[in-house]
């Protein structure tokens, strides 16, 4: 029996030029804060930054419509163009990426996924998204005309699996054509030689795949494709796909609007009752470093320069996936019934924190706002596939694939908005 048809496929994309590399690949969006990515923008117009801005990036006088940011981003993009900082590759072509950093290396496939696979179930999703940021997105696929930053996939693939020895296999039989990056995190791209490009889409034929880092954008894959079905660009998007043994996952931090209480006391008071009488508890502690989470079932709570550590209840025997989840058993004891910041449906409520940003970010922007911060503990990428097999949804952004892909390395055109003039991908 011949195995089922991959719902990935190369295509044909442009590489940026080894020579303005530096000066256009960007850290990934949320790898930023609001004012990194605006420092970027002032400082650097050829920065992919400037492509994908958001509302939160611009100065106070500029406007902060769809349209502005929709034509803003074409600008950018047609600023890229006209500088012909990206080359096309003149064929239809997969391509490895491979990311080396202190605990390891983890390389993935990049290649265009069609957008069907999510309704089909065979790309699965774990966590909610928000329609704002996905209107946004949409609105970029269609007037900006292109995309770089690929959704990541996982695979359930070992280090010794054929897809993982394959990976290892291609970027050792020819030089990368692009490297950077730092110390800290190394970056290579390799196009996969024809001959190795069927071996590799047959290794993940048939596969589950599951989205780790990119739910807003395949909402708004999907979004876009709905409102243009006719076009052929739209049917699929950029991807990467990882063995799930090469990845790691960080903690994605909350700040959270409370909506019930005159003060940070009083909150921290009725947060204190509820989860006392549910099997919890709330302790102040003198420091971040004593507040941060040792394991799973704890919660460091910041408010108003003071640290507490949260001890959720214990969990019940018969919790399903999500109902285990640290980041989701928050959200129904604490952020929803005492603050009254329902991140599924308050939009502006709960604002998120990456842990690689530092606490000290999210006692900044806790302090700004006189919100209340939450450390979570990291889940692990078992958890995460668990919540996708069930056909559950973790609340947005509760888990920080680090590292990850960058964008502006590739382009995939989509032949219209900025890039009308030219063939699509």
């Amino acid at each position: 029996m011949s195995k089922p048809e991959s719902v990935l496929e190369p295509f044909a994309g442009w590489l940026v030029k080894p020579e303005w590399a530096d000066r256009v690949i960007s850290r990934a969006y949320d790898n930023l804060t609001p004012g990194q990515r605006r420092s970027i923008a002032r400082e650097n117009p050829y920065s992919y930054v400037n492509v994908t801005r958001s509302s939160e990036d611009l100065l106070d006088d500029e406007n902060l419509s769809l349209d502005h940011l929709v034509t803003q981003g074409a600008a950018a993009l047609t600023r890229l163009l006209a500088a012909e900082v990206f080359a096309p590759t003149g064929r239809r072509a997969l391509y490895l990426y491979r990311l080396t950093h202190a605990r390891g290396s983890q390389t993935g496939l990049i290649c265009a996924v069609a957008v069907g696979g999510f309704e089909e179930g065979r790309i699965r999703i774990h966590e909610g998204v928000r329609q704002d940021r996905t209107e946004l997105l949409t609105a970029h696929l269609l007037g900006v005309g292109a995309t770089s930053h690929p959704v990541a996939l996982a695979v359930r693939a070992w280090a010794d699996s054929e897809y993982a020895t394959l990976l290892d296999e291609t970027a050792g039989t020819v030089p990368a054509d692009l490297e950077f990056g730092s110390d800290v995190v190394r970056h290579q791209i390799w196009t996969v030689p024809a001959e190795l490009t069927d071996k590799l889409l047959e290794a993940l034929a048939g596969k589950v795949l599951y989205v780790t880092d990119g739910h807003h954008r395949s909402a708004a894959a999907q979004r876009a494709l709905a409102s243009d079905p006719s076009s052929p660009a739209l049917r699929h998007t950029l991807a990467a796909v990882f063995p799930h043994s090469q990845l790691h996952v960080e903690a994605y931090h909350r700040v959270a609007a409370d909506q019930h209480h005159d003060s940070h006391r009083d909150c921290l008071w009725a947060m204190r009752s509820r989860v006392s009488y549910m099997g919890g508890e709330l302790e102040r502690v003198p420091t971040a470093d004593d507040a941060r989470p040792r394991h799973r079932g704890e919660v460091g709570v910041y408010a108003a320069g003071s640290w507490h550590r949260l001890t959720l209840p214990h969990l019940d025997s018969e919790a399903g996936a999500l109902d285990s989840l640290d980041v989701d058993r928050l959200r129904r004891l604490v952020l929803d019934p005492v603050l009254g910041a329902d991140e599924l449906a308050a939009a502006g409520t709960v604002d998120y924190v990456p842990d690689t940003a530092g606490l000290d970010e999210l006692i900044r922007r806790c302090d700004d706002s006189e919100r209340l911060g939450f450390v979570m503990y990291p889940l692990s990428v078992d958890e995460l596939l668990a919540v996708a097999d069930e056909g559950s949804r973790m609340p947005p952004k509760s888990s920080f694939f680090y590292p990850k892909p960058r964008a502006g390395a590739f382009l995939r055109v989509l032949g219209r908005g900025a890039t009308a003039h030219l063939d699509p991908s």
